[in-house]
């Protein structure tokens, strides 16, 4: 039974974009998990979590990640 740890920075998704992902996400993994079995058969069975993380928790490239470096990655600035 598959669970599905998806990080994120907080406050960047809103409650609709994280209803989609926990749905796209948990249909996808079922499905590739469950062949030759329909997914439905795990559905009920696989877990999904979104975990929100504060900025000043999050780093990358030995820096950590402020407001200014997400909205320049996506505008594609980066």
């Amino acid at each position: 039974m598959p669970v599905i740890t998806i990080k994120v920075l907080k406050g960047t998704l809103s409650e609709e974009k994280k209803k989609e992902i926990v749905l796209r996400v948990t249909e996808t993994v079922a499905e590739i998990e469950a062949r030759p079995y329909p997914k439905e058969k795990l559905l009920p069975y696989t877990w999904c979590l979104i975990e929100e993380v504060d900025m000043k928790n999050w780093g990358i490239g030995g820096e950590t990640v402020t407001p200014e470096m997400l909205k320049a990655v996506m505008e594609g600035k980066t």
